[in-house]
């Protein structure tokens, strides 16, 4: 009957797709447009304190550090993009993000061993991955852009990275470029502000994918220390500051730099 009326006791069953790359406002955004619960609904849920613990409890992948206090929403990058069917409209938003938690559970549990052994914790690790899912387009890039990124923490640079800022002053992006102000001014999250130098920002900026999550774990070794993408996605990696700079020249004179 089911399957016949897509009807689970009478009531339309619903199902919602979570894309990778996107970040927990529109998550909220998509939670409230498909089902009765509201997009205070899902900020007031992840304020609640003793629900957090409660997961953390729960989720091996889950510690402290989403409880930092300069983390805007303690679950991003924690949820897993998929498509995913509930009952009804009348889901709670516990039961959505225990269903994207399981199934990010799933796909981190065959990395366990690989998590535990890394220097790098768990969120740290996610929150490269979040980095690479809105850097890089396509997959072939992925762990090269990884590289880039352990690259810098190793040599104390500031990762400096576009999407990390629009993040950190909560701007759409592609709605528009970055000013300068919002470029030199600190966040924890904004990885081209002052005091950033060797730090990822404070937790991941989006949702992200087994690929991008796959590159942070095991990134290619590299010697690239620049990365720039044009207007298609395609990426160009560079040793260089020159190098670098003859690139995005290179870009703006072939028509391919991205303008908004």
């Amino acid at each position: 009957e089911i399957l016949q009326t897509g009807k689970v006791n009478g009531k339309d069953t619903i199902s919602i797709t979570f894309v990778e790359g996107k970040n927990m406002r529109w998550v909220a955004n998509r939670i409230a447009e498909n089902t009765n619960n509201s997009e205070e609904d899902v900020y007031s849920l992840l304020e609640n304190e003793e629900y957090i613990n409660s997961l953390i409890e729960k989720y091996w992948f889950l510690t402290d550090d989403i409880k930092n206090e300069d983390i805007y929403y303690p679950l991003e990058g924690y949820l897993f993009p998929d498509t995913y069917q509930f009952e009804n409209k009348d889901v709670k938003v516990e039961k959505i993000f225990e269903t994207l938690l399981n199934q990010m559970d799933k796909k981190l549990s065959k990395y366990k061993e690989d998590i535990e052994k890394s220097k790098y914790s768990i969120h740290k690790i996610l929150s490269v991955a979040a980095i690479i899912e809105n850097e890089a387009v396509f997959d072939k890039d992925r762990k090269d852009v990884a590289g880039v990124i352990y690259n810098r923490l190793k040599e104390n640079m500031a990762i400096q990275s576009d999407v990390t800022t629009y993040y950190a002053f909560k701007i759409e992006m592609g709605s528009r470029d970055l000013y300068l102000s919002e470029i030199n001014k600190y966040n924890p999250y904004n990885t081209r502000g002052p005091n950033m130098t060797g730090k990822l920002p404070v937790g991941p900026i989006s949702m992200v994918s087994m690929a991008s999550i796959e590159a942070a774990i095991n990134p290619n070794e590299n010697d690239y220390i620049y990365f720039v993408a044009d207007k298609n996605g395609k990426v160009y990696f560079t040793r260089t500051h020159d190098e670098h700079l003859e690139k995005v020249n290179e870009l703006k004179n072939s028509g391919l730099w991205i303008q908004f």
